[in-house]
């Protein structure tokens, strides 16, 4: 297909999206969705706002809205972020389709063909996917524990990165949540670079255990924030946003118009009317104690079922931890295995830019209900077990 551009030679299939595929099939127990439990919706409250701002409003709530989104959800985002540290005024805030169409905006706005990205690894698949669209090269850096390497992160920023992409808050997917001290350690060095951060949010909500950190983004000036109501609400509304400078705004406003013109106007009028005519902080504390009991309910499985070698994260909060096998295993060779036995996850290799992990794989903890994580995680332990089983007795063979 030579009539292609050539950003084509980068863009493939999520790896994420063809497992749902397969999952959605039926009979599977996914570990690999990114999915909300759809129990979770407050699917009445979101009828009785739609009915209230169609009975009310039919005009506005059918009619194509500003670029920048509906006004009165903008105001209340500026003023829900100032809770979180940010200096947010309307001004400061763009309504998305989706926190990613805030990625793909940010990313449109600052990578030229060539240019160099700084990102954890692992990180986030889909951003990576966004910046491969547009042909960036990348510079990656490794962590120590649960925060950012600061020497492998002051290396990658000294190679003249000109942006940054961080997920510092239960991050996906390793659901590690940085320090205040490594968020203050960041941004020096970021201020220092002066190059762009790319700061995403999604799941800053989800939080299980602890304070809630302030945002790096809180701590520089020309900073990229982004986040979404999809974790909270309901991904089908498709309604995320992202914070910058008003400049900034301005300039990622016209490159919306060219993408989409605008979101859906109901649908942030659902939002908005959702936000101030219910009781959204009792809604999120809802979800978090359901999704706090089933992270619980895998790390007891993991904990009573793994073998030894194996290793993972104790995520404070989001839809994700993070699975080390023992040097030498294969994470795609597993999945082969685990999808005869209807259990799927997804391979670490796709989060590494740098074609690392491997051995290792991300597993969403709040997508089924705890009788189905318990026995998943029971089968997928002996599934690995058996895989280290044969390893070894290779190795023993090929040693005699």
């Amino acid at each position: 297909m030579n009539f292609l551009s050539e950003r084509m030679n980068r863009v493939g299939p999520s790896m994420i999206m063809d497992l749902l595929k397969t999952a959605a099939g039926g009979g599977f127990t996914s570990f690999a969705s990114g999915l909300p439990d759809p129990a979770m919706f407050p699917a009445a409250d979101l009828a009785t706002a739609a009915d209230r701002e169609l009975s009310s409003s039919p005009a506005g709530a059918l009619q194509y809205g500003a670029a920048e989104g509906y006004a009165p959800l903008r105001e209340w985002i500026a003023e829900h972020l100032k809770t979180r540290g940010l200096k947010a005024t309307v001004d400061h805030i763009l309504v998305t389709n989706g926190s990613q169409q805030a990625l793909d905006l940010a990313a449109r706005l600052l990578i030229d063909a060539g240019d160099l990205v700084a990102v954890e690894t692992p990180t986030y698949l889909a951003a990576l996917q966004t910046f491969d669209s547009y042909e960036a090269r990348y510079l990656p850096f490794s962590r120590a524990g649960t925060d950012p390497d600061e020497t492998s992160l002051a290396q990658a920023l000294g190679q003249s990165a000109k942006s940054i992409y961080l997920l510092p808050t239960h991050q996906n997917p390793s659901g590690l949540t940085w320090s205040e001290g490594a968020r203050d350690a960041a941004a020096a060095l970021i201020a220092k670079s002066r190059c762009t951060l790319i700061e995403d949010d999604a799941y800053f909500d989800l939080r299980y255990d602890g304070e809630p950190q302030i945002p790096v983004s809180a701590r520089l000036d020309g900073a990229i924030y982004t986040g979404t109501f999809s974790k909270t609400i309901a991904p089908g509304l498709r309604v995320g946003y992202l914070c910058a400078s008003p400049d900034l705004v301005a300039k990622l406003s016209c490159l919306k118009q060219i993408t989409d013109l605008t979101t859906g106007s109901l649908t942030q009028r659902i939002v908005h009317r959702f936000v101030t005519d219910f009781d959204y902080s009792a809604h999120i504390a809802s979800v978090c104690d359901t999704y706090r009991r089933r992270r619980d309910t895998m790390l007891r499985a993991l904990k009573q079922s793994m073998p030894a070698g194996v290793s993972w994260t104790h995520p404070l909060g989001g839809m994700f931890l993070w699975l080390t096998l023992p040097e030498g295993q294969d994470a795609d060779a597993l999945l082969k295995e685990a999808m005869q036995h209807k259990i799927i996850f997804v391979p670490g290799q796709s989060f590494h830019p740098d074609g690392g992990g491997t051995n290792a794989l991300r597993l969403n903890f709040v997508s089924e209900p705890s009788h189905r994580i318990t026995a998943g995680i029971e089968l997928l332990a002996s599934l690995i077990r058996d895989q280290i089983g044969r390893e070894s007795h290779t190795a023993g063979e090929l040693g005699a």
